[in-house]
């Protein structure tokens, strides 16, 4: 066998073994969480804890978690690391993502050889703190979160210390689905170990060394030439997260992305301080969204190892809700991660055009009911329902997004939870599951629409948590196209809305009584290019099977359908150039410093021009921006201001890629 035979032999064998470990992980978990909705990841990773293969399907927030994790363990145990040894980790501020996703690794030796580490991180469905699930949107510090695993050996000679693992249980709800969880990880992360043993046997201990070294080198040289690709250039972005949980104040973070060559600099040079609320994440997150974008924009087929990630460097100033300290609380990992995808992936598309996408639902959208438990004689069994819905996929230069739909930035994670196994588990009854029509992003091409979901409370009495965003700053068209609409979350009792939380998305423990109903409305994905451009044959064919509505056809697209829902050619003519006209356009007037009260930017307007977009102060408006995201901001009236002016300073520019004079349309986010 040619030298390059055997190399590409072991790289499928090694990507053979961690598929395995997931097709154990499936079949023999005991939470729904993870069988049903495969909310974990496996990988295989060098002796020095960096990644060496992983499946195509697994969880790409795990990408650089997992051995940024697994860096921490090897810090804090060194050399003192041997046969049957196994540890746990979910610190978010030494590499976790939140405390749900336990990561347990294992050394692998051949003699006395470290060869690797097998990894198993799944999401247990609760892990203590303050509400059932763990994940709540009110959280104000990591304590309320549950139980906090610094890295920690919980096997020695292959023997489990079970006083640890029953100190951790005693701590969780539903122990004995946690100890099943845990014992799966555990056959699966051995039984890896023994096939790379095996491998180590049929290959040689040396020649597998040798050959993982040099995967790693092919995937860094592959990745550079991808990089040495795009244009040379700065390329900049803003986004929010919209609010911490328990104000509706946003937290922004801004940055510039530097390809220079074959390298990538990615700097989160300014990003609000972290908070008390969930919207914190830990280090391993930045570099996580850096690495999960340009491999999948940039080189998509290959497969993943952490070469891919050498070109790449990343800052994310400490302190910050980005890159924060204990003791913040660190729940909302998924919230704050999709944020730097959404930047990353705004920045790339300004860099390589063809490569320019909307934004997606932007959440893990964590929903909960819990029940049961208390102890009370005759009480119902705990039982827990958690799921994390999805929902419109993005447009693209190519074509419509996909209705209710995992991405490229989520893995294999189902799209909802089965019925079958929510109604047979627990006192809940699916009433709908349904295309929320008229969520998509419009543009000449949509975004997919998200999901409407409605789940009766049988049961007496249970509670609502839930962790969200976009659900009031709503995912972003690109290329002059609009937002998706925003997720939502509302409880119906009699039939009647009633107020959950004062902050959008953000609910913890809310009482459910029998028969209530929780509706359940996720984001669309944002459009691409002018609306106005659309096939009026596409817009009526939306119409057709109920993802757009007619009124929604006329307002958004100008197209007028007849009575049989053909296209009226001349109406549709007289509204698109009516659309046209009614569009606020506005010069640009450089000024020396952006504006911003807070996180927010500020877009300081005449008395005119407000009127116009019927918008006073503090509304949320967006400039279309025909070469990337749309840039968002808030009103200011200021009746100084000239008609016709849209003063934007220097990083406004440097996004939109403008200079003095230009002109762009700015509109309402409703």
């Amino acid at each position: 066998m040619s030298r390059f035979g055997e190399l590409e032999l072991i790289r499928e064998s090694m990507v053979s073994v961690v598929n395995e470990m997931r097709a154990n992980v499936i079949h023999a978990s005991f939470s729904s969480i993870i069988y049903e909705g495969h909310d974990f990841s496996c990988a295989l990773l060098t002796a020095d804890g960096k990644l060496l293969a992983q499946s195509l399907d697994d969880n790409p927030i795990h990408i650089f978690a997992v051995p940024h994790s697994a860096g921490e363990i090897i810090r804090s145990y060194g050399s003192d690391m041997h046969p049957g040894d196994a540890f746990l980790h979910n610190d978010p501020y030494t590499g976790g993502t939140h405390l749900n996703d336990i990561l347990l690794i294992q050394p692998i030796f051949v003699d006395t050889t470290l060869v690797a580490f097998s990894a198993v991180r799944s999401h247990w469905g609760d892990v203590g703190g303050m509400t059932a699930g763990s994940i709540t949107g009110r959280s104000t510090e990591i304590y309320q979160e549950g139980v906090r695993i610094p890295p920690t050996r919980i096997a020695t000679g292959h023997r489990i210390h079970r006083e640890i693992m029953e100190l951790l249980f005693a701590n969780m709800r539903a122990p004995a689905e946690r100890r099943g969880d845990f014992e799966t990880m555990m056959g699966a992360a051995t039984k890896a170990g023994e096939h790379v043993r095996r491998l180590c046997t049929r290959f040689g201990t040396a020649t597998m060394l040798n050959a993982i070294a040099t995967l790693i080198a092919n995937a860094e040289l592959v990745m550079r030439e991808r990089i040495r690709a795009c244009p040379n250039g700065v390329y900049c972005a803003e986004g929010y997260v919209e609010s911490n949980g328990h104000t509706a104040e946003p937290l922004v973070a801004r940055l510039r992305m530097t390809v220079h060559d074959d390298t990538i600099d990615v700097d989160f040079f300014d990003a609000s301080p972290q908070t008390a609320g969930p919207t914190n994440v830990g280090p391993a997150m930045a570099i996580n969204s850096a690495g999960t974008i340009l491999k999948a924009f940039l080189d998509p087929d290959t497969p993943i190892n952490h070469g891919s990630f050498q070109p790449i460097r990343v800052h994310a100033p400490e302190g910050s809700f980005i890159n924060a300290r204990a003791p913040v609380a660190c729940a909302g990992s998924v919230e704050v991660k999709t944020l730097l995808d959404s930047l990353i992936a705004g920045a790339l598309g300004q860099a390589v055009p063809a490569k320019m996408v909307g934004d997606l639902k932007g959440s893990g959208n964590h929903t909960s009911i819990a029940g049961g438990g208390g102890g009370r004689q005759g009480a119902r069994p705990f039982y827990l329902f958690y799921e994390y819905p999805a929902g419109g996929t993005a447009a693209t230069g190519r074509g419509d997004g996909s209705h209710v739909t995992r991405t490229y930035t989520e893995g294999d994670f189902n799209s909802i939870g089965s019925a079958e196994v929510i109604e047979s588990e627990m006192p809940l009854q699916v009433e709908q599951i349904a295309i929320r029509a008229d969520s998509h992003g419009h543009g000449r091409f949509r975004g997919g629409c998200g999901m409407r979901r409605e789940v009766r409370v049988l049961d007496a009495k249970a509670v609502l948590s839930v962790l969200s965003d976009r659900n009031t700053i709503p995912p972003y068209g690109v290329a002059g196209a609009s937002a998706g609409q925003g997720n939502r979350y509302t409880v119906l009792r009699e039939g009647k809305a009633i107020e959950t939380s004062p902050i959008p998305g953000k609910i913890a423990a809310f009482e459910l009584h029998q028969d209530d109903i929780l509706r359940i409305e996720t984001a669309g994905g944002g459009g691409w290019g002018d609306p106005a451009l659309r096939e009026p044959a596409r817009v009526a064919a939306d119409v057709a099977i109920g993802v757009t509505s007619a009124a929604m056809a006329r307002a958004r697209y100008g197209v007028a359908l007849t009575d049989v829902g053909e296209v009226d050619e001349r109406a549709t003519d007289r509204l698109r150039r009516a659309m046209m006209d009614a569009r606020v356009r506005l010069q640009v007037q450089s000024t020396e410093s952006d504006q911003y009260d807070g996180a927010r930017r500020i877009f300081s307007l005449s008395t005119a021009s407000a009127q116009r977009l019927d918008a006073t102060d503090g509304v949320l408006c967006e400039i279309a921006n025909p070469d990337g995201p749309s840039l968002r901001g808030w009103v200011r009236v200021d009746a100084q201001r000239s008609n016709d002016a849209l003063p934007l300073g220097p990083f406004a520019c440097a996004i939109l890629r403008c200079e003095q004079g230009s002109r762009f349309e700015l509109r309402r986010i409703d």
